[in-house]
């Protein structure tokens, strides 16, 4: 026995370091925070899930999510766009309320005196990291220079490059940095914490489908038999005349025949089941390092994907296939199932989980802490839900069977939609004599909501421009300074100097969004009509904007 001893002691030595290592994987959780692992995906439509019933897409990791937690069917963002409605979900705050009304430099979180999700767990003591876009504003700072931090976030390293600076028409874009991000949420999660994590794991995908018409590998990526395509999305034709403000969008793809629409959709699936195998990396990791247990897990989109739907690509519009997202809520022990009843927005989530980690939450917030839907409470809830956009200007109510949208200028501008029996929002029944009296409901509720929020409606389009002006400014005094170029032969009275046309495209590019809107392409033009006209052609994906391999490549065309 005297030998025993010593073993006894030499072999505690060895574990020593184990069990040190073993304990610190046990998260301050075990007593009362839980950690929180937020997952981000960006521009998901609400039914873009093979656990909604969507028979050409598969989501197996987000369907086990959904198999062991609570899935919202009626869940939609405050802005469909993505600096805006990534805005609201960190603070919780309307858009307007914040003074961000687009993708615009100026859309500085930490600098609009408000708090902020990772400020508020930071200080109560949470291990906070952040892998991936962010976008307010700056869209990657993991790849920044200049020091970008989320506020009260640690931004994780990322392997990878910044996807903003390669050739869209030869390369794609997330594949380019969100592998990297699950690499980073990975190594994270495999980390020993000796506190709570909020660790939230942003990804660019399915946001790629934006390239559709320019990046030449999605030409290659649809099967060739259309038997194999999704089907045509049956609101893709309307019948009744739109809003004005709406008609430019639907000129963009105006050409597109009822195949090339399915094309899309093949691909769009595609770009959505890239960004679910990501996540399956990331929750087995979760799994793997013993804290699941401890961890309440959350999915959604920062907004959602026209898809086709009347004739419309891309998102900023406040019809269900752009404002409505998935959202999944999985805490340790939940009771699965799906919540068809309550109307829950990205403003939610926030306050949601300051209540699961014992966090006061400001009462500046918009939104309200999910958790007693998602435990099965009974609790008075509210009526409706509301959204925005800026371009075009618009703002939606949303009630348990109606939707409202009211534009701010042009003509038709007021849509209702009976979502129970116009699932599709074909037909706009704000003239109906029968629902007077709930269409005058919904205009009480937008009346009452832009008045408790302080919503100057109407005046976000010069506000933006105004912004927009402002960054121009700002990139013109910032432009490399113009080189000498030579004087035109006098035998030559026809030629002109050579103009370097990616310094233009920088001076142009106010918001250094890597694109020009008609707007910034506008501004210093002699000829506007001319120059509205070139844009058009130069347009070639028709995406509404002018990427820089479009600016250069066909402006530098004399024929063009």
């Amino acid at each position: 026995m005297t030998s025993v001893a010593p073993t006894v002691k030499f072999i505690l030595r060895l574990l020593a370091p184990l069990l040190f290592v073993a304990q610190a994987a046990l998260p301050a959780a075990v007593s009362s925070q839980p950690n929180i692992l937020f997952l981000i995906t960006d521009q998901q439509t609400i039914g873009a899930l093979s656990c909604a019933g969507n028979q050409d897409v598969k989501t197996p990791n987000l369907d086990r999510l959904a198999a062991r937690g609570v899935r919202f069917t009626q869940s939609y963002v405050a802005h469909p766009l993505c600096v805006p409605s990534r805005a609201s979900l960190f603070s919780s705050r309307m858009p307007h309320e914040l003074g961000i009304y687009g993708n615009t430099m100026d859309a500085v979180l930490e600098t609009k005196g408000v708090p902020t999700l990772g400020e508020l767990f930071q200080a109560a003591g949470y291990e906070t990291a952040y892998a991936g876009k962010w976008h307010v504003h700056s869209a990657f700072p993991a790849y920044e220079k200049k020091k970008n931090t989320v506020p009260g976030f640690t931004v994780l390293p990322l392997g990878g490059k910044d996807p903003r600076q390669g050739d869209k028409k030869t390369e794609e874009k997330a594949p380019q940095c969100d592998p990297f991000v699950a690499e980073a949420a990975v190594k994270f999660l495999q980390q020993p914490h000796d506190r709570p994590f909020l660790l939230t794991v942003s990804l660019l995908n399915p946001h790629d489908i934006c390239e559709f018409s320019s990046f030449e590998g999605f030409k290659k990526m649809a099967p060739s038999d259309p038997a194999l395509l999704p089907p045509l999305r049956a609101n893709v034709h309307d019948t009744e005349k739109l809003p004005s403000e709406l008609i430019g969008d639907m000129r963009k793809t105006r050409d597109w025949s009822d195949l090339r629409w399915r094309q899309y959709l093949w691909v769009y699936y595609r770009l959505v089941e890239s960004s679910d195998q990501l996540i399956g990396q990331v929750l087995t990791a979760l799994d793997k390092s013993g804290q699941g247990a401890y961890t309440l897990v959350v999915f959604t989109s920062d907004h959602g994907e026209m898809m086709g739907s009347h004739q419309m690509v891309t998102k900023q519009k406040l019809y269900e296939e752009s404002a409505a997202v998935p959202l999944i809520l999985a805490p340790p022990k939940a009771s699965p199932r799906v919540d068809r009843q309550h109307l829950v927005s990205g403003l939610d989530l926030m306050p949601t989980f300051l209540d699961y980690a014992g966090i006061a939450a400001p009462a500046s917030l918009r939104g309200r802490s999910l958790r007693p839907l998602v435990e099965g409470n009974s609790v008075p809830w509210r009526e409706f839900v509301a959204a925005e956009t800026m371009e075009p200007e618009a703002r939606m109510i949303r009630t348990s069977r109606y939707k409202y949208i009211r534009f701010a200028a042009g003509e038709n501008h007021e849509q209702f939609f009976d979502e129970e029996n116009d699932p599709g929002e074909l037909h706009n029944l704000i003239a109906n004599a029968d629902l007077g009296p709930e269409v005058e409901r919904h205009r009480r509720f937008l009346q009452e909501w832009m008045q408790s929020t302080q919503d100057n409606f109407g005046a976000g389009p010069k506000k933006l421009s105004e912004v927009k002006r402002r960054e121009l400014a700002k990139a013109r005094t910032n432009a490399p300074a113009k080189t000498d170029t030579p004087t035109p032969p006098a035998s030559d009275p026809t030629s002109k100097p050579d103009v370097d046309r990616a310094t233009s495209f920088a001076k142009k590019d106010a918001n250094r969004d890597d694109r020009l809107s008609l707007e910034e392409y506008l501004v210093s033009q002699k000829d506007p009509d001319a120059a509205r006209k070139r844009f058009a052609r130069w347009d070639s994906n028709k995406d509404g904007f002018l990427s820089r391999e479009e600016f250069i490549s066909e402006g530098g065309n004399p024929k063009k």
